[in-house]
């Protein structure tokens, strides 16, 4: 006796699906690993530089302090976030980065000053009143004076010169009205 039954029509069609959809699923796989690669490969600087880029959105705690919004300009050491009213430039390896990525990308500054202690020498000259952040949440607020080789000097509000040692500083925090 021979099999009459004549193969389902619908079984090559998922087949088709079922095997289309694995690769798909395989893919994927090999796209998120790939990507997975090149973050392991990055390091605080490069991150940072992808925050401009993207536009991306921060919640920077350090040293006691925290600052919030936009990533607009890295350097190899440090960025700079914009707030409401104020610009604050972060050591990176001095905080800790809470990331929101943003839709849209913002006005771009990468790295205009390469490091931190550029940067400083960037305040001095402005002569602009900035608060330094400092380790436990303390703050000095005056005018850079000085960056010299491992401090920088501050006149402060009180008519005092500080002598403060660039190793303290995790931040600069100065007034939007100051660019």
């Amino acid at each position: 006796m021979e099999n009459d039954q004549q193969p389902d029509p619908n079984l090559a069609s998922e087949l088709r699906q079922r095997a289309g959809q694995e690769l798909n699923e395989e893919a994927a796989e090999d796209e998120r690993l790939t990507e997975v690669h090149r973050r392991r490969r990055l390091n605080l600087a490069d991150r940072a530089k992808e925050f401009v880029n993207r536009g991306d959105r921060v919640s920077v705690e350090f040293g006691g302090h925290s600052f919030g919004g936009a990533v607009v300009r890295a350097g190899e050491d440090y960025a700079t976030i914009e707030g409401p009213g104020q610009t604050a430039d972060i050591k990176l390896s001095a905080a800790r980065w809470s990331v929101l990525p943003s839709e849209r990308p913002t006005e771009q500054h990468t790295g205009d000053a390469g490091s931190f202690r550029a940067l400083l020498h960037e305040h001095s000259a402005a002569a602009h009143v900035i608060r330094l952040a400092l380790p436990g949440g303390d703050m000095v607020i005056g005018k850079l004076a000085v960056v010299a080789e491992d401090h920088v000097e501050v006149n402060d509000v009180d008519e005092r010169r500080l002598i403060v040692p660039t190793s303290l500083i995790l931040g600069v925090v100065k007034s939007s009205d100051h660019r």
